[in-house]
């Protein structure tokens, strides 16, 4: 009879043993090596080279096994500079816990080469391009110096100040008081005259026009001192 009972539960034990097996303590080495991967993945879009340095896992933070695991930013995040991964399980255990990573971008952005003046229309010349970490420079810093010529800036740049998007306009094609020409097409026939803008305008924007006599009339911003009026 003892041999029996000790038999039972010799089988027992073999049948729960796969079991236990099946979910290995997710260990920490393997879970950074995903958030590396991840990293790598997510940042070789990068507008530069890049480098980061991720924080070692609390060596005391016990970690149930786990099958599947999602890596995340948390929202108000951004992937640069001192920044928060959230890894967590979503399959065999329920845990999740943030790890800070440190991110670096190395990148050329744009300065001003010269003192520039509020309603400049920035050219080639004016703009510098300058080495250094995305981490450390404004989130709207211009890294294509393309984006910018021919347009006009809100407010004057100190030379070697940083150019932002935030800092340019589309440049006037037209100013107040300018003395224009007033196209009118339809139907393959074009008729021209001459006005005052009563108005500025960026090209595609209205603007009003004042004709002889005081009449008045509105058309679409054209660079060369063009106003378009439709029919």
């Amino acid at each position: 009879m003892q041999k029996l009972i000790f038999s039972f539960l010799m089988a027992l034990a073999s049948l729960s043993a796969p079991l236990q097996a099946s979910e290995p303590a997710s260990t920490h080495a393997n879970i950074t090596q995903e958030v590396n991967d991840w990293l790598n993945t997510s940042l070789s879009n990068s507008p530069g080279a890049f480098s980061f340095e991720l924080r070692p896992i609390v060596s005391r933070l016990k970690l149930d096994g786990c099958t599947q695991r999602e890596i995340s930013l948390p929202q108000g995040n951004r992937l640069v500079g001192n920044t928060m991964l959230r890894v967590k399980c979503i399959e065999g255990a329920n845990w999740m816990f943030n790890l800070p990573v440190k991110i670096s971008i190395q990148v050329q952005y744009a300065v001003a080469a010269r003192p520039l003046a509020a309603n400049q229309e920035i050219s080639t010349g004016d703009i510098a391009m300058q080495q250094g970490d995305l981490a450390t420079l404004p989130g709207s810093v211009i890294l294509d110096p393309a984006t910018a010529i021919g347009r006009a800036l809100n407010s004057p740049v100190a030379a070697g100040q940083t150019l932002r998007q935030e800092q340019l306009r589309t440049a006037m094609a037209i100013s107040q008081n300018q003395k224009v020409k007033i196209i009118f097409r339809q139907d393959g026939i074009e008729i021209s005259n001459e006005g005052i803008a009563m108005n500025a305008a960026a090209e595609g924007q209205p603007v009003r026009v004042r004709l002889d006599k005081g009449k008045t009339i509105t058309g679409t911003a054209q660079l060369g001192g063009i106003v378009d009026v439709g029919p």
